[in-house]
C-alpha cells in the first residue's frame, strides 16, 4: 500500500479522467529519493490494470545521446536523423515524428510516465511542451516529475508553466514520523521505539529511500535486530546497500564537487563557505560553482548557518568512506589552517579598541597562539594603564582557553584589583574569574558567594558576566548534589546566552548544559544542545570550542554503548584540540578512549589513554582519577584501586563528585572495597550514594546507583532487580544484573542466576564490551552451563546447537566485528586456532562466509534473550 495518501489521490484522479475519454497532466516534484520513481511506477501498475496504454520514459543516466531520446524509446521510436535539416527543420521534424507517434497509441486513453526530466535536453523540453498543445483533445495524461534541488532551470520552467496552464502538481514532502513510522513497522515486524523513530528520521531527513535503503541493508546484513532493540546504528555501521545509493549520488560529481563533499564530510553537518575553501585551498569564489553543483544534486544545501549537509545518513556514509588517517589529517589540517591564518596587526597608529577587535576575532577563531603573541607585543609597547589591563583582561581569557587555569585566575583578579575599570573589561575579567574557579575543586562556598555578588549587581554588569555566573552557580550546585537547582541555573544560563548578547563564551554555557545532562543519562537533550552548539560555530567560524563538542559527544556515544562512534569523536576532539591549541577537552577525550579500552580489553591502551590524559583542568582530575583506579583494578587488583582513591584530596576521595558524574562508579566502588575487606569504605560510599539518590529521587540514574551499592553490600537480591529495571545506562544495567547473577549462584539458585548471566552478557556483547563479556562466560562456564542454552544433552551434528563453547565464543566476537587477530588477543588462543575453529562453525551452520555468520548470530542471540 502506496504509504502518500494525499499524493495518491492526484493520482487516482488523473486515471479517472484519463479513463472518462479527456486529457490531464499532473506534475510530481521531489528531491531525490523522495520516492517520485516509485510513485510513477505504481501509477503505471494502476493505468495497465485500469486498461489504459501506458508509455514510459526518462532519460539515460549519462545525459541523453540523441535529442528527444527519451520520448522515442517511450514510443519504442527509432530515431531517424535527416541529412542536411537544419535546426528548425531538424525540431520540426522530430516533433511531427513524436505527435504521430503519440496518436497511433492513443487510440485508447493513453498514461505517458516520463520521469526524471531535470536531466532531459532543452530539446525533449521544448517538445514535450509543444506535444500538450498539438495533442489537448486526445485522451492522453501526462504523469511527468522532476527533482526540487535546482529551484530554477528549463524543467521547473516548463512545470511552471504547464501548472499555469491547468496541469494539477504535487510536492513529495519528507515523510512524516506517522508515515517513516509505518515503513520501520513494516521493515522491522514491530513498531520502533520513539528514539529509534526519532534518530531514523533524522539522520535520513524523512526521506523514503535512505530509509529504505537503510532497514533492507541492515536487514541483509543480519543487524536488523539492533534497531528493533532501540539500540541504533550498530557501531555506526552504514550497510553495504546505502553506500551504495550514496556513491551513486556523489559519483555523479565532478572531481571538484566530490572533492569539497568528502573533504567537509569529517567536519560535521554543518560547516561556512570560508571553512570550506580554506580547507580545498581555493577562494570562496572558486568554491561558489562546486558548491552549486553539489546542491543540484541533493547533497548540501543552504541554511541560516551557512551550508549543511541534507541528509546526516548521506554525510556518514560519506565520511566512513574516508580512511582513518586521512581523516585525521584534514581535521589537523582544519586547525592548522585555522592557527596559521596571521592575527592582521593593527595598522600604525590604531587605537587599543581597535587591536582588542582584532584579538577577540583571533581567540574565536581558534588562533590563541598567535593571539597570546599580539597580546604580549601590546602590552610592550603600551605606555597606557587603562591599555595594560585590558590587554591583560585579555590574556587571563586567552590563558582559560589553552587550560591555563591557575593562571588566568591570577590575571583576572589582578585586573579586578583596578579600581574604576570599563564595563567590558570588568566582565571579561568577572567572566573568567568565574569559570577558573568553577574549574577548582572544592571552591563551592567561594564561588556561590562570588557568582551571587555578581548576579545581584547585574545593572552594574553585561549579560555575559551575570551567564558566567549562572553557569558558575550550575557547576557547584551539580558537584554539591543539588541536580535540579544546578539544571535551572544552566538552563537560564543558556536562556540568557541564547540572546546573543554575552559574546562568543556563551558556548559555555551550551557546554556545561549538555555536560550536566550526560551525567544523568539525559542523552536526546544533550546532544540536542551539541548540536546547535556545533552548528552555530560553524556558522560563524568560532573554532575555539570546536574539541570541547566534539569531546562531549564522546562522552554521549560511550554512555549510549556505541564505543566506535565514541572513539571517533574522541579522536576527532584530540585532533581539534592539537591543531587549534585548545587543550581543556583533552582530558574528557582521553577518558572516553580509556574507557573503550579497558572495557574491550585492551589494558595497554587504556593505560596509555589514563596517563595522555593527565594534568588537566583540576575539575576533571575527578573523572580522571577514578578512571586511572578503575585501570588499575584491572592491572594491579583492587588494594592498588582503593590505595589511589584513598590518596584523593576530600573525604573518601571526594565521593558524592564522583558518584554524581558517574553514577555506576558507586557499585564499582563497593565492590572493590569489599574486595579488601574494608567495609567501612563501603558504608561510606553507599551512604554518599544514598545520600545522592534521596536528594534527587527524580533521576533515575541516582536512584539505580545507590539501589546497585545497596544489593552489594548487603546481598540484597530485590535492590540488585531495582537497579537492573531502573537504570537507562546500558552497562550499568548489564553490571546489575551481572551481580544479581553472582548473588543468586552462591544462594545455590543456578537457574535464576543464568537467565540474569545472560542477560548481562546480551548487553555487553551488544555494546562491544569484550571484557565484560569473557568474563560473565567464565561465570557460565563455572556453572557448567553453555552460553545461551541450558541443554546438557549431546550436541547434533548441526545446527547451532552443535557448537562447541569456543567455537560459539568465536562466533558472537565475528557478529562484534572482531578480525581474526582480535579474536585471538581476546580469546587467548592463535590466530591459526581462531582460523580452525571458524572452518568448524562454517560447516556445522552449512554457511560459507562471515556475513552468513553475523546473520545466524544476531538471530539466533535475539531468539533465545
Amino acid at each position: 500500500m502506496w504509504e502518500r495518501e494525499r499524493e495518491w489521490r492526484h493520482v487516482d484522479s488523473l486515471l479517472r479522467t484519463v479513463g472518462g475519454g479527456a486529457g490531464g497532466t499532473l506534475l510530481v516534484d521531489g528531491e531525490p529519493g523522495a520516492g517520485r520513481t516509485r510513485l510513477l511506477a505504481e501509477a503505471a501498475d494502476a493505468a495497465a490494470e485500469r486498461h489504459l496504454t501506458v508509455v514510459r520514459g526518462s532519460p539515460e543516466d549519462m545525459g541523453e545521446l540523441i535529442p528527444c531520446g527519451m520520448l522515442f524509446q517511450a514510443l519504442d521510436l527509432r530515431f531517424e536523423p535527416a541529412a542536411g535539416d537544419d535546426a528548425g527543420a531538424s525540431r520540426t521534424r522530430t516533433l511531427e515524428r513524436l505527435r504521430a507517434g503519440f496518436e497511433e497509441r492513443a487510440t485508447r486513453p493513453m498514461l505517458a510516465v516520463l520521469d526524471d526530466l531535470h536531466g532531459a535536453d532543452p530539446m525533449t523540453l521544448m517538445v514535450l511542451r509543444a506535444l500538450h498543445h498539438v495533442l489537448a483533445p486526445r485522451p492522453i495524461g501526462w504523469l511527468l516529475s522532476r527533482s526540487t534541488v535546482l529551484e530554477h532551470g528549463r524543467a521547473a520552467f516548463l512545470f511552471d508553466l504547464l501548472e499555469r496552464e491547468g496541469a494539477a502538481r504535487v510536492e513529495l514532502e519528507p515523510l512524516s514520523p506517522q508515515a517513516a513510522a509505518g515503513l520501520m513497522t513494516e521493515a522491522l515486524g514491530v513498531p520502533p521505539d520513539p528514539a529509534t523513530l526519532a534518530w531514523v528520521v533524522g539522520a535520513a531527513g524523512g526521506n523514503p529511500l535512505l530509509i529504505n535503503e537503510l532497514l533492507a541493508g541492515l536487514r541483509d546484513e543480519g543487524l536488523l535486530g539492533a534497531l528493533i532493540d532501540g539500540a541504533g546504528l550498530p557501531h555506526a555501521h552504514v550497510p553495504h546497500r546505502l553506500r551504495m545509493v550514496v556513491r551513486r549520488w556523489i559519483d555523479t560529481l565532478s572531481t571538484g564537487a566530490r572533492n569539497l563533499v568528502e573533504t567537509v564530510a569529517v567536519l560535521g553537518r554543518s560547516f561556512s563557505p570560508e571553512q570550506a575553501a580554506s580547507l580545498l585551498g581555493i577562494t570562496p569564489a572558486a568554491l561558489l560553482p562546486l558548491v552549486e553543483e553539489s546542491m543540484a544534486a541533493g547533497i548540501l544545501t543552504a541554511d541560516a548557518h551557512g551550508l549543511t549537509f541534507r541528509h546526516e545518513l548521506v554525510r556518514l556514509v560519506v565520511a566512513t568512506r574516508i580512511p582513518r588517517p586521512v581523516r585525521h589529517a584534514l581535521l589537523d589540517q582544519f586547525g592548522v589552517r585555522a592557527r596559521s591564518l596571521p592575527v592582521s596587526r593593527p595598522p600604525a597608529g590604531a587605537g587599543l579598541g581597535h587591536v582588542v577587535a582584532l584579538l577577540d576575532t583571533a581567540i574565536a577563531e581558534g588562533r590563541l597562539q598567535e593571539a597570546e603573541q599580539l597580546v604580549k607585543e601590546s602590552l610592550a609597547d603600551s605606555d597606557s594603564v587603562n591599555g595594560v589591563v585590558e590587554l591583560r583582561g585579555v590574556l587571563a581569557d586567552i590563558l582559560y582557553l589553552t587550560g591555563r587555569i591557575e593562571e588566568a585566575l591570577r590575571e583576572a583578579e589582578t585586573v579586578l584589583a583596578v579600581p574604576d575599570l570599563p564595563g567590558q573589561v570588568r566582565d571579561r575579567a568577572i567572566l573568567v574569574r568565574l569559570y577558573a574557579l568553577a574549574h577548582r575543586p572544592d571552591s563551592g562556598s567561594s564561588v556561590r558567594a562570588y557568582a551571587h555578588e555578581v548576579m545581584e549587581g547585574a545593572a552594574r554588569h553585561g549579560p555575559g558576566a551575570t551567564v558566567a555566573a549562572l553557569v558558575a552557580l550550575a557547576v557547584t550546585e551539580w558537584d554539591e548534589g543539588r541536580l535540579s537547582t544546578a539544571l535551572a541555573f544552566a538552563e537560564d544560563a543558556r536562556r540568557l546566552a541564547g540572546t546573543g548578547e554575552s559574546g562568543v563564551h556563551h558556548y559555555d554555557a551550551l557546554l556545561v548544559s549538555a555536560a550536566l545532562l550526560m551525567d544523568i543519562h539525559r542523552l536526546d537533550e544533550a546532544l540536542a544542545i551539541l548540536r546547535e552548539a556545533r552548528a552555530d560555530m560553524s556558522a560563524h567560524g568560532h573554532l575555539a570550542w570546536l574539541a570541547d563538542v566534539s569531546a562531549l559527544e564522546a562522552r554521549a556515544e560511550l554512555a549510549a554503548g556505541r564505543f566506535d562512534s565514541a572513539v571517533t569523536e574522541a579522536e576527532r576532539a584530540l585532533d581539534l584540540a592539537t591543531a587549534l591549541g585548545t587543550p581543556l577537552s583533552v582530558m574528557g577525550a582521553n577518558a572516553v578512549l580509556a574507557t573503550v579500552a579497558l572495557r574491550r580489553g585492551d589494558l595497554r591502551a587504556a593505560t596509555r589513554y589514563v596517563m595522555e590524559g593527565a594534568g588537566g583542568p583540576l575539575d576533571g582530575q575527578t573523572r580522571h582519577a577514578l578512571l586511572t583506579a578503575q585501570v588499575a583494578e584491572v592491572r594491579d587488583g583492587p588494594l592498588s584501586a582503593m590505595t589511589l582513591l584513598a590518596g584523593l584530596p576530600g573525604p573518601r576521595g571526594r565521593q558524592r563528585s564522583m558518584l554524581t558524574m558517574e553514577p555506576s562508579a558507586g557499585a564499582w566502588m563497593v565492590r572493590i572495597a569489599l574486595a579488601t575487606d574494608d567495609r567501612p569504605a563501603a558504608e561510606a560510599v553507599l551512604a554518599t550514594a544514598e545520600a545522592l539518590s534521596r536528594a534527587n529521587p527524580e533521576f533515575a540514574t541516582l536512584v539505580a546507583s545507590a539501589a546497585h551499592a545497596r544489593g552489594l553490600l548487603d546481598g540484597d537480591r530485590d535492590a540488585l532487580t531495582r537497579a537492573a529495571e531502573q537504570t537507562d545506562d546500558l552497562w550499568a544495567r548489564a553490571s546489575a544484573a551481572e551481580d544479581l547473577g553472582v548473588l543468586l549462584v552462591a544462594a545455590g539458585r543456578h537457574e535464576d542466576a543464568a537467565g540474569h548471566l545472560d542477560r548481562a552478557l546480551a548487553i555487553y556483547q551488544d555494546i562491544g564490551s569484550a571484557r565484560d563479556s569473557a568474563r560473565v562466560r567464565r561465570r557460565l562456564r563455572g556453572m557448567g552451563v553453555r552460553h545461551r542454552h541450558w541443554s546438557y544433552a549431546q550436541r547434533p551434528v548441526t545446527g547451532w546447537e552443535s557448537l562447541t563453547e569456543t567455537e560459539r565464543n568465536i562466533s558472537l566476537l565475528v557478529a562484534d566485528g572482531w578480525t581474526n587477530r582480535q579474536i585471538a588477543e581476546q580469546t587467548f588462543i592463535s590466530v591459526h586456532t581462531v582460523a580452525f575453529h571458524l572452518r568448524h562453525v562454517y560447516r556445522k551452520l552449512q554457511i560459507n562466509s562471515r556475513i552468513e555468520l553475523v546473520r545466524l548470530v544476531v538471530t539466533q542471540g535475539r531468539a533465545e534473550t
